[in-house]
């Protein structure tokens, strides 16, 4: 699933890397350790960002299926792994719906998967060793997150979900009105996004419950964005987003919010805007 455009999507890697918690990044890779070969399902896959990020660490041959709606991001998936490969040496290969690179040490192979998620996992081929999910359970509903952790279960595979936005900002300098705004943006989320009633910031909640009724043990860290003058566009971008989803009904509220924005912009232009914006990650496996 992604309603996302690949510009927003680059534009936010970068923050995305910084973010997710090394602790569980190193779980990861003890997990990997040993194996010869793990097969990755990646869900939400966008760009294949997820990808870029974990596949150096892990020492294994690797076969990712890099599932996403949007055929035109998976296209996009695509050409950013051959760029990426080319810049680490590696030799790759292009094929219908399928990747390869390969290098000394390194094979990995993907393959492209264009499917709404709201369908379900059922008909998801195994194996799957290691399931990823990134910057999406906040759109998700509960019986999505509960059949997840169900077919995790059936599968046997091991879980790691990243980026997932636990409800609040913060801002420095401070305005009186951001209380207010995130309110109404943690009210839009839980909107349905095509998935059934969205979670918003109580999906690690609901995730966490899931995957205990099925037997999985679960470790979670914080993996917050943390951005300064240096993320200006970035955090431009949010706050055009932001103020538009509270801007409301009434001319009042959309007066206040507008003052918001110029207020939060203007600091912004300045250099003088950090923002730090919380986001939880998560690493669940099966008890054996």
């Amino acid at each position: 699933m992604s309603a996302f455009s690949a510009e927003w999507l680059d534009l936010r890697e970068p923050a995305d890397v910084a973010a997710r918690a090394p602790e569980l990044i190193e779980r990861l890779v003890q997990w990997s350790d040993g194996c010869e070969h793990i097969a990755v399902v990646d869900l939400g896959a966008g760009t294949g960002s997820c990808l870029r990020a974990l596949a150096p660490d892990i020492v294994s041959s690797q076969t990712w299926r890099l599932i996403d709606r949007s055929g035109t991001l998976l296209q996009e998936a695509n050409t950013r792994l051959s760029a990426w490969g080319h810049d680490r040496g590696l030799s790759t290969q292009e094929m219908h719906n399928c990747w390869r690179a390969m290098g000394k040490g390194v094979d990995y192979r993907v393959v492209f998967d264009a499917r709404d998620l709201g369908a379900g996992f059922n008909n998801i081929a195994p194996p799957v060793d290691l399931v990823t999910v990134s910057a999406l359970l906040d759109l998700v509903s509960e019986v999505w997150c509960r059949d997840l952790a169900r077919w995790c279960s059936v599968v046997g595979a091991t879980l790691y979900t990243c980026l997932n936005y636990d409800g609040k900002f913060h801002f420095t300098p401070s305005h009186p009105d951001d209380h207010d705004v995130c309110d109404a943006i943690n009210q839009h989320q839980r909107r349905d996004k095509g998935m059934g009633p969205a979670l918003g910031s109580d999906a690690i909640r609901v995730l966490l419950r899931e995957l205990a009724i099925v037997g999985y043990q679960s470790v979670t860290a914080p993996s917050p964005w943390l951005l300064g003058p240096d993320n200006g566009t970035l955090q431009g971008t949010l706050v055009r987003g932001w103020s538009n989803l509270a801007g409301g009904e009434g001319e009042e509220c959309s007066e206040r919010v507008s003052r918001w924005r110029s207020f939060r912009l203007a600091a912004i232009e300045a250099c003088q805007s950090y923002l730090n914006v919380g986001h939880v990650d998560l690493w669940a496996w099966p008890e054996r």
